[in-house]
């Protein structure tokens, strides 16, 4: 193998040469899915595999060409030089895991949620800035085609007034023992509506209920409930119970609605006209300028790309990493979902009664990272 001098201090010996090193941590399947892509990326060199299961990263190890493997991330780092960890582990590791790789002075991917909650989140966020590391939340449905669109539509004004909001996401697994549905599904659906709605993922106040029909300690099936500023309702359902996998969003507009599905094959984004007569006109302080896109129809379908939107997540991580970008949108995304999160399971302590939360406030990451955090006042009744 080939040697390279340990640089703990930035990580930086090798962010110039051709392809990167990268070690993922955890090998279950998204740890495996994330190592088959970093594997096929011409940014990357997949340099080591590392879970506490010895069997599993062997056999991911094995299925992707030998790369050596490890029980300890401490042990890797001691062993192998990399430029960067990607980290798919439980929850209750990410935190341990990715405040090692940082203050390594490795380059960071996580899995979504970025931490087990919002102050841990703070600090990762707040060790990356002091390393001058990236630290980056893996948003693959993000680089989607049809969820960049939902973007373009809803930030255009396009859809008129936002009426209302509802997003499902189902699984049948109950694999995952240490965190809640909350924690399991949530997350992608959380940072999903963050971005469409380009970071206005804020409100004053979150509901949530939940259930565990089967006794398992933890819920399994939830509902969660908030308002956008302009009062619209936004409903999160997510279940790890049912029959079958789903994962939608519909918004609704004055003028157009949008449908999302990620699981079907080929074009996963619908757009309807709103029928005017029956929907109810009302003034948003954001969507003001209806019409600025034309769109039914303009270019055809939107198609579907799972792994090529993982392959973009890849080359985008390695173009931060390259130009040594702290990637402060990217961080805040992944706290204001904490933050939503947190205040979700304080609401479920309070059998469903409306939860304040703390999300990050404007894009300032710098304001951020040293520890100023501000409660949105954006929404009121």
């Amino acid at each position: 193998m080939e040697a390279f001098a340990k640089d703990f201090s930035h990580g930086r010996d090798r962010v110039n040469a051709d392809r990167l090193r990268i070690a993922v941590v955890g090998a279950g399947s998204r740890g495996a899915g994330m190592a088959e892509t970093l594997q096929a990326s011409p940014d990357w060199d997949l340099a080591a595999i590392c879970d506490v299961d010895s069997r599993r990263a062997g056999t991911v190890s094995e299925k992707l060409g030998g790369a050596p493997w490890f029980e300890a991330i401490d042990e890797l780092l001691d062993s192998v030089e990399v430029d960067a960890v990607a980290i798919a582990t439980p929850l209750r590791a990410l935190f341990g895991t990715g405040m090692t790789a940082l203050r390594a002075g490795k380059h960071v991917l996580v899995e979504q949620p970025l931490a087990d909650s919002l102050e841990r989140g703070q600090e990762m966020a707040a060790e990356a800035d002091a390393r001058g590391v990236v630290l980056m939340a893996n948003k693959a449905q993000c680089f989607e085609p049809a969820v960049q669109k939902m973007q373009k539509l809803v930030g255009s004004g396009s859809l008129g007034d936002i009426l209302f909001v509802e997003a499902v996401r189902t699984e049948s697994n109950l694999a995952r023992t240490d965190r809640d549905v909350f924690w399991d599904l949530a997350p992608d659906s959380l940072a999903l509506l963050d971005y469409v709605f380009a970071g206005r993922l804020n409100p004053q106040g979150v509901s949530a209920l939940g259930g565990d029909p089967l006794g398992t300690g933890r819920d399994c099936v939830g509902h969660v409930i908030f308002r956008l500023p302009n009062d619209a309702t936004v409903h999160l359902h997510v279940n790890n119970l049912s029959r079958v996998k789903s994962h939608q969003l519909v918004i609704a507009g004055s003028q157009l609605v949008l449908v999302w599905d990620a699981t079907l094959p080929q074009e996963q984004l619908a757009i309807f006209d709103s029928d005017s007569s029956t929907q109810q006109r009302r003034r948003s302080p954001y969507w003001t300028e209806p019409g600025a896109l034309q769109v039914p129809g303009e270019d055809g379908q939107v198609p579907a790309f799972g792994q090529e939107a993982r392959d973009r997540v890849a080359a985008e991580f390695a173009r931060r990493v390259r130009g040594h970008q702290r990637a402060p949108s990217t961080n805040t995304s992944g706290l204001r979902v904490l933050g939503m999160l947190e205040a979700v399971s304080r609401s479920r302590g309070l059998e469903g009664q409306a939860s304040s939360i703390h999300v990050p406030g404007p894009e300032d990451y710098q304001q951020q990272a040293a520890g100023s955090w501000l409660e949105s006042v954006l929404w009121s009744r």
